[in-house]
């Protein structure tokens, strides 16, 4: 029999909420375990954990969308709070959020790839969505997602592609059992999720996931080393985890954990980790939801996963818009999806595919910005999180040198040797390299 965790003190019952967003009356009313210094239960069995862990990425994908296509919701308010027990797990989730959440987590069939959590069924409920896996009794639920938002977000996923959750209802489907799963710890990223809103007064977080260890990086908010103490040392802590922090910048923090204990706990609760949380998170404008600029709502049938991929960058970085539309095809994203987001008709897109050329700066900017590519994999604009490369130009060392060899000539002599005008200036002539003539 299982007995109230908050029973201690009216202190940690307030740090339990800090931690999970939730309110003290409906903290009370929760069961989970009886140690009275561990006030956030964790996830008991590793099919539930595995859930959590598998829910906690399919977040962070979800958030580095939203940062990337400038989404006018702040990527850290996408959990707003957890309602914790042993056996299961509520999550509260930004309304404006939720389809692409679910984008991410149910498993779809999208031209040759899986989309989601093999074998994650949704089994909608009056006011909520319950996410369970097959056969292993595991649960989460989506609060606030009634049955009408539900069949407003199954109908757009359906446009999308192949729902697994939907052909194969009883069953895994051919390419969810075909799937190979990452290698992670479950225990530790289940931790993180069930303290997530620790990080609501950032403005973005970022966690990569590798074996045994977790790296978690954000800009704003809490310094490191007050989550670090916070994650290790509190009565909030993840059990048996060590935690290291390192500052990558000035306004960007960073923090490695590791289910392998590295020295001692220390003793007594850090209260200025704490206070430091305090002051860097609530209250404040820290915590609005809504980020300082606004753009343009852009439809989530365009899965983010597509333009990571390495043939899409590859076209993306060369302008190639042709290529691009190719791809989305191969995709499941119709012409006339396409047509709509790019701001083109339908004859436009068909020649585009046949082969013309896009070279207009303003129809590329509002191509990218319809269909939620990152400016900078079009080299239209720097982008913060990544900057478009192109692979080989065909200008090795040699060309280079005799290119700045000649323009050294024109500068001191009055005249080129070495013939053409691009050789003159250092420039190369493929179309495809940053160094090209302009056209």
């Amino acid at each position: 029999m299982s007995t109230d965790v908050v029973d201690a003190t009216p202190v940690h019952l307030d740090k339990r909420c800090w931690s999970t967003g939730d309110t003290p009356n409906m903290a009370r009313r929760q069961r989970g375990q009886p140690a009275a210094d561990l006030v956030v239960p964790s996830a008991v069995g590793g099919a539930q954990q595995r859930l959590e862990a598998d829910l906690l990425l399919a977040a962070d994908r979800t958030m580095h969308g939203m940062r990337r296509r400038a989404r006018t919701q702040r990527p850290t308010s996408l959990i707003r709070r957890l309602q914790l027990d042993t056996a299961t797990t509520a999550l509260e989730v930004n309304p404006a959020a939720v389809n692409d959440l679910l984008a991410e987590v149910l498993p779809t069939v999208v031209g040759d790839q899986l989309i989601g959590i093999p074998g994650l069924r949704p089994y909608p409920g009056r006011d909520h969505l319950d996410l369970c896996l097959l056969g292993d009794g595991a649960v989460v639920r989506l609060l606030g997602v009634s049955r009408q938002r539900w069949r407003s977000v199954a109908d757009k996923l359906m446009a999308v592609g192949v729902p697994a959750w939907h052909t194969a209802r009883n069953r895994l489907h051919a390419r969810e059992a075909s799937t190979r799963r990452d290698e992670y710890s479950p225990a530790l990223l289940s931790g993180l999720l069930r303290r997530l809103p620790l990080w609501r007064g950032a403005a973005w977080v970022s966690v990569v996931a590798v074996g045994d260890s977790l790296e978690v990086y954000w800009r704003g908010g809490p310094g490191s080393e007050a989550i670090a103490a916070i994650l290790a040392d509190s009565c909030c802590r993840i059990p048996d985890v060590s935690a290291v922090a390192y500052p990558v910048s000035a306004s960007v923090r960073g923090m490695a954990l590791s289910d392998v204990q590295v020295g001692a706990v220390r003793g007594g609760e850090p209260e200025w980790a704490w206070f430091e949380w305090v002051a860097t998170t609530a209250p404040g404008p820290a915590l609005l939801d809504v980020a300082a600029y606004a753009v343009r709502e852009v439809s989530a049938v365009v899965l983010p996963q597509i333009w990571e991929q390495h043939e899409m960058r590859r076209a993306l970085a060369c302008r190639d818009i042709g290529v691009v539309y190719g791809l989305l095809l191969r995709h499941g994203v119709g012409r006339e999806q396409i047509a709509e987001f790019s701001g083109l008709s339908c004859s436009d897109v068909a020649e585009i595919i046949e082969g013309r050329r896009v070279e207009d700066y303003d129809v590329l900017c509002r191509i990218a910005e319809g269909l939620g590519v990152p400016r900078g994999y079009m080299g239209l604009a720097y982008d913060e999180t990544q900057v478009a490369t192109v692979e080989g130009c065909g200008c090795d060392e040699r060309v280079k040198r005799r290119r700045f060899l000649s323009h050294a000539a024109l500068v001191t002599v009055g005249s080129a040797v070495l013939g053409s005008s691009s050789d003159v200036w250092g420039l190369c002539g493929d179309n495809r390299c940053r160094r090209a003539v302009p056209a």
